[in-house]
């Protein structure tokens, strides 16, 4: 009897798509289980771990692929399970699992465009009343699913994040000057000019801040919060930067400062404690959550605040390094796909349980 077949859409893999492609990256990676098969449709096959099937599905538009690429490639492959991130496609033919990282653009609008927070507050909703189970990335996103869209707690399962093993204490780190480390995307929700403004309220002694992450429209704001502040040399930004320089730029932090305005987890808050970095975060959406205690927590949008606080984790760098190690080490992607894989196996086992009513009720009415 061949195994039933689950479908993961791994579009996301090469496409520099920060928290996402990190969530599938490493699902993919730990995914195993001898009585089922796993397949993952991507643009590019040759990042798929070895052990999970590759299926090449080019895509020259987002809508487009969603509406008819995805649908007609799952009709002829027929899952018996198949998983998406934030939507699911216009159709499919198999029981849907869906992952919601956060609902960040219900809960504070203005983090992102006007176009992109009607299409997310369309197609997100619909999404999660469509699949037959909803994975969420924390218990913060699972209560905005029950509290904003009304989905049912028993659809809900919570399979937090977890901790690439590359990002640890050990290893090489910058030599030079003293630098706080900001990562995320340059958006309005990630908030890198509070960062710089709590930078420049530290005076001559503080630390030199090196920015990560792709530009989403928010690295004009954020150079100009430079300009503003008088920090022209002072702040670094990076861009987009690979896994390995990722690593190593942790490592060699004297903090990590994470001012988002909202989030569904907070991947670089483990990141960097798993590095043996400090870390300063704000209290907002997942954040407290996830930190458990072994980070500095302020109010979002205070730069005093967020000052204070990069502070108070520079002074009391040794027991947060201890503490943070600790809380990071609770965080797999062994985990993550464990509890993904239940997930699976619950819904093949519902599906097997139905269609057996279905042929005993059958048989039933051909009885005389």
């Amino acid at each position: 009897m061949s195994r039933p077949l689950v479908v993961i859409d791994a579009d996301v893999l090469g496409r520099q798509r920060t928290g996402d492609e990190t969530y599938v990256s490493g699902l993919l990676r730990e995914l195993a289980a001898p009585d089922l098969r796993f397949a993952a449709v991507t643009r590019h096959p040759e990042l798929v771990p070895e052990g999970i099937e590759p299926i090449e599905l080019p895509a020259r538009s987002q809508v487009s692929r969603m509406a008819i690429g995805l649908p007609r490639l799952l009709r002829r492959l027929r899952p018996s399970v198949a998983h998406f991130q934030h939507s699911l496609p216009l159709a499919c033919p198999s029981p849907a699992v869906l992952t919601v990282h956060d609902l960040s653009f219900e809960r504070d609008p203005s983090v992102m465009s006007r176009r992109d927070r009607l299409i997310f507050r369309t197609v997100v909703p619909r999404s999660a009343r469509r699949a037959a189970r909803v994975l969420a990335v924390s218990e913060r996103t699972k209560r905005d699913l029950i509290e904003l869209y009304g989905i049912a707690e028993e659809k809900i399962v919570v399979t937090p994040n977890g901790v690439d093993p590359a990002f640890r204490p050990e290893g090489s780190s910058p030599n030079g000057e003293p630098y706080a480390l900001f990562v995320g995307a340059l958006q309005r929700r990630k908030d890198a000019p509070t960062a710089i403004e709590a930078l420049a309220l530290l005076g001559d002694g503080a630390p030199r801040l090196v920015v990560v992450g792709k530009d989403q429209g928010g690295l004009a704001e954020a150079e100009r919060a430079v300009q503003r502040n008088g920090l022209a040399g002072r702040v670094e930004f990076r861009g987009h930067v690979p896994q390995t320089e990722l690593a190593v730029l942790y490592r060699g932090a004297a903090c990590l400062v994470f001012p988002s305005r909202y989030e569904g987890f907070g991947l670089p808050v483990l990141e960097a404690m798993a590095s043996g970095t400090p870390v300063v975060a704000t209290t907002a959406g997942a954040l407290p959550e996830v930190a458990g205690g072994a980070a500095i927590l302020v109010e979002e949008r205070n730069p005093v605040a967020l000052a204070g606080g990069i502070e108070r984790a520079m002074a009391d760098r040794e027991r947060l390094v201890a503490a943070g190690l600790e809380r990071a080490r609770g965080f797999t992607w062994a985990e993550t796909a464990r509890r993904t894989v239940e997930v699976y196996r619950a819904l093949l086992n519902d599906r097997a349980g139905k269609a057996g009513t279905a042929f005993s009720g059958r048989r039933r009415k051909r009885a005389p």
